[in-house]
């Protein structure tokens, strides 16, 4: 297994070089439950930031140290001043980084770009179908969250209709 911290460590200081500030990171987490993100950053209610990295980054012999620092250093970079969506400011500091240490950071990362030929996360059971009453375009989830419980509420990104039909269901999604 990857050492973690001292990988950590080794992402903050080479984003420090480079003169790039990041912000206030409250929690680390190592997520053992990641089947289709290698990372995740959550800006919270007071301003700091919580970072996941998935498990198999670590654990999987095949993927090497430096994939797994370029996912570290993605999550960071989004806890930069105007960086949580992958434009702009992030990905001029993602550039910068590929430059100078030789990195591929970008926006999305194959299994077979960190290394792992045959990765391919198992398919995810969908638990709900929301189907958009204006437009027919469908949503899937597999878990219930905020939208699942208020769907009513929400308006369609494609037409702005506020008009979900709910389905549960389950199936496998590929």
């Amino acid at each position: 297994m990857k050492d973690f911290e001292r990988l950590k460590e080794e992402c903050l200081s080479e984003i420090s070089a480079l003169g790039i500030q990041i912000g206030t990171i409250k929690e680390w987490k190592i997520n053992t439950r990641a089947k289709s993100r290698w990372g995740q950053c959550k800006m919270e209610i007071d301003g700091t930031y919580s970072i996941q990295i998935a498990q198999m980054l670590l654990i999987d012999e095949r993927i090497s140290e430096k994939a797994c620092k370029e996912t570290i250093i993605h999550e960071l970079l989004h806890t930069c001043n105007g960086c949580m969506k992958h434009q702009g400011r992030w990905k001029k500091y993602a550039q910068m980084m590929n430059q100078q240490y030789g990195y591929n950071i970008k926006r999305v990362t194959s299994g077979t770009e960190k290394g792992v030929e045959n990765y391919k996360p198992d398919s995810r059971s969908v638990k709900y179908v929301f189907t958009c009453g204006g437009c027919g375009a469908k949503i899937y989830r597999k878990r219930d969250s905020k939208f699942t419980r208020n769907y009513r509420y929400y308006g369609c990104t494609k037409c702005g209709a506020v008009d979900w039909k709910k389905k549960t269901v389950r199936h496998n999604f590929d």
